[in-house]
């Protein structure tokens, strides 16, 4: 088989990869995650699929390669198979199952014959289609691995392919044949008689006879067991017999003490009848109107009394306030002549801005005269200055204009003046002043005078509607409390209120409490009566006082209960201990019931047995008889395969070491020797690691060579890592004698040594470097 292309859609960390290969050899290199053994990997999974076969602790062969960002393995392999192109597609896909949320996955697998561009094989494995091996084969002879790699088991790939070797080859038939007799002989009867069917069906005879003897045994011992379990059930009935006669005792005592409490009862209801009677007759003597005095009377009189002192506090305070207030000094009959005559000028606000009116007119109208006489004696002065020095008529014109005008407004201004002060001497003299400071203090002073005259006259008016006030909530104080002592007394005297209240007031006290105490007394009957009514209400008086006659409650007044319940909880355990017993003799019972079995059934087994070993025994026979007639052809054929293995294996090892080791042999247990310089037979052991191994790289190639129907692709996953210089050309050459048996191989490597001896050796060899692939690379 030669592998064209392969192509990568979803597989390990690789997704959409896509590599034409050389029919001859092929050097894959790259660095450690760059996806070498996942190439390799994908190849032995599109000729086999995946081997779901995994040790305690490690992920399983599909676990690693599914990919980790589609979740699935998916790709093709386009190959030629002796002239004709076939295309491999696999692929393997999740299956969640929603019922166990557990992920299963399903696998499908297609071979295409391109030529017709139909389907072929079936559901067939391509491996097994095109090599007639299976994948075990398959890995332990074409998918080599690190030479003297520690996790090679060097002596059980050579059993695996020992025991595939004489059942895969059409020239071995006998062999095949005497396996197959000697396993069916060993299946009827082991070497030595130590095992087999017949040993075991012999042993079941053997069975049989001691469950026989057992049986009879048991029965005897379920005989004894059945007595065993009568006499308990026996003392059973006895114990439950006692307890109910101890219940019936005990039922008639407690019919007994129902009935004295039906007695207590009757008595209790007659002492509530004469409770209620005394306390309604209490209440109706001390019933004035319809009314008899409670906890809120007494409240209601406290609330009263105490609103009558503190109306009457209120009503003292408010007229010692008002003779106060009267007491308060009067004002002045200047002061009040000063306030009529501010009256009479619009009051002391209007009269402060007249007088300030007046004195700012003074002030104003001075101040134009005196400006106005400076301008007329600029004007004169500007005449006299104009003539002489010849100023023009127009100036000397305007400066007569200007002083007339400054002596016009002079004139008019002390008119205005002399008349502004005159009635602000008109003010001073009204208020008995001198000076315009004097008026306006004069005038705030009346002011405050009369501030203080209103705020008294204010004070006494509020204090005098306070006594009023205080008064009328008094007398409606006072008559609350007559209406509340009126409920339940006579009106209360006036001399002495506070002596008579208390009086009042405790007799209320007395009154109630007498009262309550009456009528818990009857509450206290009334409940005992109603809790023993609860007690009784199931029961029937007349049928219980049936139940007991006189006699018996008489013959029951002396006994002891405590005997009664202690007896009836005596056999309830008594019962208890019997139906323990009972339980586990019922127990054993059906443990030797089911022990003994069936003796007729035992009896028929063992003729049935005894029978099929006969039969077994003559088919015995019959294989060894068939046995020895195959052991002689077998010998024949092992001389023929072993020498085949050795020639195949020392023209490879004579390659891959340089012609040093040339004559090696192989036995019919695949044990391998070789012919040292002194002439002498020495198992390979006697070798080096390297050279060790590359003999069991020899002896694969020589399986290969003589198992497969078809030349399978080799793999060699790091091979040459061990390996030196010298080895490595060696290995190189003989990987290229196997090109040239149309083997085509494929070389996993981290070093660029192979691809350049590739280069050097094989003319057409295929050279692919690999990057490294990252998790999260498509």
């Amino acid at each position: 088989m030669i592998i064209e292309k392969i192509v990568i859609k979803s597989f390990g960390l690789i997704t959409d990869m896509t590599l034409e290969f050389s029919s001859s050899v092929n050097v894959i290199e790259g660095e450690n995650e760059s996806g070498k053994s996942t190439i390799a990997a994908f190849i032995r999974y599109m000729l086999y699929g995946f081997d779901n076969t995994s040790r305690e602790g490690e992920l399983s062969e599909r676990e690693k390669r599914i990919n980790w960002q589609t979740g699935m393995a998916q790709g093709s392999m386009y190959v030629s198979v002796k002239g004709k192109r076939y295309l491999i597609t696999r692929t393997t896909i999740p299956n969640e199952n929603s019922a166990t949320n557990r992920v299963s996955y399903k696998e499908e697998a297609v071979i295409m014959d391109l030529e017709t561009g139909t389907p072929a094989f079936g559901k067939m494995p391509a491996g097994e289609v095109f090599f007639g091996v299976d994948s075990e084969l398959f890995d332990n002879t074409a998918f080599i691995g690190q030479i003297n790699d520690s996790g090679i088991n060097e002596g059980s790939v050579k059993e695996s392919i020992e025991n595939i070797l004489f059942s895969g080859s059409e020239k071995v038939n006998t062999k095949k044949a005497e396996a197959r007799i000697n396993d069916r002989m060993e299946a009827l009867l082991h070497t030595g008689g130590t095992g087999g069917v017949i040993c075991d069906l012999m042993r079941k005879c053997d069975e049989y006879k001691e469950k026989i003897e057992k049986s009879n045994e048991d029965n005897k011992r379920i005989l004894e067991k059945e007595a065993e379990l009568y006499e308990v059930k026996s003392a059973r009935d006895r114990a439950i017999s006692d307890r109910e006669h101890f219940r019936e005792i005990d039922s008639c005592y407690n019919n007994m003490m129902v009935i004295q409490s039906f007695d207590r009862l009757h008595e209790f209801e007659e002492e509530a009848d004469r409770c209620a009677e005394a306390y309604n007759s209490y209440v109706a003597e001390n019933t004035r109107g319809g009314f008899a005095p409670d906890e809120d009377y007494l409240t209601e009189l406290a609330i009263c009394r105490e609103l009558v002192n503190t109306d009457y506090q209120r009503l003292g305070e408010a007229e010692r306030t008002l003779e106060e207030q009267k007491r308060v000094a009067g004002i002045t009959h200047e002061s009040e002549m000063l306030i009529s005559k501010c009256d009479e000028r619009g009051g002391e606000e209007k009269l402060l801005k007249n007088a300030r009116s007046l004195f700012g007119g003074v002030v104003k109208f001075m101040s134009l005269f005196a400006l106005g006489i400076l301008v007329a004696v600029f004007a004169v002065v500007f005449e006299i200055v104009a003539i002489r020095d010849s100023v023009g008529s127009l100036w000397k014109a305007l400066a007569g204009v200007a002083g007339g005008l400054g002596l016009v407004s002079s004139a008019v201004s002390i008119v205005y003046g002399l008349k502004a002060l005159k009635g602000l001497k008109e003010l001073e003299s009204d208020f008995d002043t001198s000076k315009y400071g004097d008026l306006t203090g004069k005038i705030k002073h009346i002011a405050s005078v009369r501030a203080q005259r209103d705020n008294t006259l204010c004070a006494t008016e509020l204090a005098r509607n306070s006594v009023n006030t205080a008064k009328a909530s008094y007398e409606l104080s006072k008559n609350r409390l007559s209406d509340a002592v009126s409920k339940w007394a006579d009106e209360p005297a006036a001399d002495d209120l506070d002596g008579y209240l208390d009086r009042l007031e405790e007799k209320v006290r007395q009154f109630i409490e007498e009262k309550n105490r009456l009528l818990s007394e009857k509450n206290n009957t009334e409940l005992t009566v109603k809790e023993i009514r609860r007690t009784l209400a199931d029961k029937s008086e007349i049928d219980i006082r049936a139940q007991v006659s006189p006699l018996k409650r008489k013959a029951l007044s002396g006994i002891n209960h405590e005997h009664i319940i202690n007896g009836i909880v005596e056999n309830k355990a008594k019962i208890a201990e019997q139906d323990e017993l009972a339980t586990r003799i019922e127990s054993e019972l059906y443990e030797l019931k089911s022990n003994a079995g069936d003796i007729g059934d035992y009896y028929a087994k063992l003729d049935c047995l005894e029978a099929r070993t006969a039969e077994l025994n003559t088919r015995h026979k019959a294989y060894f008889i068939a046995s020895e007639a195959i052991s002689g052809a077998m010998e024949k054929l092992r001389e023929e395969i072993s020498p085949r293995i050795a020639e195949y294996a020392t023209n490879m090892m004579s390659k891959m070491t340089g012609g040093k080791y040339t004559s090696f042999t192989v036995d019919d247990g695949l044990k391998v020797s070789f012919v040292g310089k002194d002439g002498e037979n020495k198992s390979v052991d006697f070798l080096s690691g390297g050279t060790k191994s590359l003999t069991y790289v020899a002896v694969r190639c020589a399986l290969i060579d003589m198992l497969y129907h078809e030349k399978p692709p080799i793999c060699f996953d790091e091979s040459f890592a061990h390996q030196d210089n010298v080895r490595a050309r060696a290995m190189m050459q003989a990987i290229k004698q196997l090109s040239e048996e149309n083997c085509q191989s494929f070389i996993f490597t981290c070093r660029n040594r192979e691809s350049t001896l590739a280069r050097e050796i094989i003319k057409d060899a295929g050279i692919y470097k690999l990057s490294v692939v990252s998790p999260d690379n498509d």
